[in-house]
């Protein structure tokens, strides 16, 4: 699962009213939804619908007079040096975004993730937390020929709590302890990890 953070809500909203707008931009995943006061988290089947529903609502769609702010829901004690950049313009050179992203810090991986979108997201990890930061702070809003770069962190499952062993309860069966999927390559571009002499 994705969890997206849906922020600046109404307090007039309701969950019902994330669900309506899900259905109505045809976004999967409103289902799960935990809503809090001023803000809420919605699971998304994979990253794909994730990118979608960031790409479509975050500052575009308004919910009861107030401009939504959605994004990957990583807590401050797991971001770490992994970020993802959307909106990177679709004809751009390999060569240039490499240099954009290194004048940052040093990068041990790049994959292009595979979208419907027009534009290209990448996901990015830094060798340090530090650098993921400030590549955070440098690239948001950048533009970059005519497109406004987007970047946030996304969960690095090696920087992740370890699964939980299954627990049993009574009468036997298991009940699956919170835990993470397995890390996978998205396809596309990718940048094999440099090597430090």
């Amino acid at each position: 699962m994705n969890k997206l953070y849906v922020g600046n809500l109404s307090p007039l909203v309701t969950v019902e009213d994330l669900k309506q707008l899900f259905g109505e931009k045809k976004l999967p995943g409103a289902e799960q939804v935990l809503l809090k006061s001023g803000y809420a988290f919605v699971d998304f089947p994979d990253q794909n619908w994730a990118i979608k529903a960031i790409e479509t609502l975050s500052g575009k769609v308004e919910l009861h007079g107030k401009v939504l702010e959605v994004d990957y829901s990583v807590p401050k004690k797991l971001r770490s040096r992994k970020i993802q950049i959307r909106n990177i313009p679709p004809h751009l050179q390999w060569e240039v975004l490499d240099g954009l992203l290194a004048q940052y810090g040093t990068i041990e991986n790049v994959e292009q993730v595979n979208t419907d979108t027009e534009t290209v997201v990448v996901n990015v990890t830094y060798t340090t937390k530090e650098e993921a930061k400030v590549a955070i702070e440098k690239l948001t809003g950048h533009q970059f020929e005519g497109y406004s770069i987007r970047v946030s962190y996304i969960l690095d499952m090696d920087a992740a709590p370890p699964l939980q062993a299954p627990r049993m309860r009574r009468g036997g069966s298991v009940v699956q302890g919170p835990g993470r999927a397995p890390a996978r390559a998205l396809g596309g571009l990718r940048r094999a990890p440099t090597q430090t002499a």
